[in-house]
């Protein structure tokens, strides 16, 4: 499958919540109960994606079905302000992945946003949840270190990741020791 990245509109709002459905069922069916919930990301997440020009959307080239969405932030993310348990790389501007979900369990996809990321921006940071294993394996996959705890505006700790452009992803251990 071909696929390519361009921004997300409203008129993609529809299939953008379907996929975010699709994989909060994916989550549930993993074991992961705790994360996407109460509604989130809903409808109000992904329209103010889309205004703030953050949604991004991953089609397949030959037939423009998206099949992957998620929000890159090119603000910082309040909730990064403090880490626990370690440090993040550096303290150079960065860009946020949030809320990456795929249509289809193929490989690759969920690689193909985090690439296009990674080629548009210097500097990464994402969180996942201690429960989502394959998002965690997708980050570690594509270079990003594992920095420490971050904290949600509802106190919930999410697992934090960094990647930087041109260095090895160091090992928590070692952001811990520095």
């Amino acid at each position: 499958m071909d696929l390519r990245m361009r921004h997300g509109t409203y008129g993609d709002v529809a299939a953008a919540l379907e996929i975010i459905d699709d994989a909060r069922r994916f989550m549930r069916a993993g074991g992961n109960t705790v994360q996407w919930v109460d509604g989130y990301p809903s409808l109000d997440d992904v329209l103010s994606d889309i205004g703030h020009d953050a949604l991004m959307v991953c089609e397949d080239a030959e037939t423009g079905e998206i099949v992957a969405t998620f929000c890159m932030q090119t603000w910082p993310e309040h909730s990064y302000a403090e880490i626990f348990d370690g440090a993040w790389v550096d303290q150079m501007p960065y860009g946020t992945i949030h809320r990456l979900a795929s249509k289809y369990r193929r490989r690759g996809i969920g690689m193909h946003c985090l690439r296009w990321a990674q080629e548009h921006f210097g500097c990464l940071r994402a969180d996942t949840h201690a429960d989502n294993e394959a998002m965690q394996a997708l980050l570690e996959r594509a270079g990003f270190a594992r920095c420490g705890t971050v904290y949600m505006d509802d106190s919930t700790p999410r697992i934090a990741y960094h990647w930087k452009r041109g260095s090895a992803a160091p090992s928590t251990q070692a952001l811990r020791t520095a």
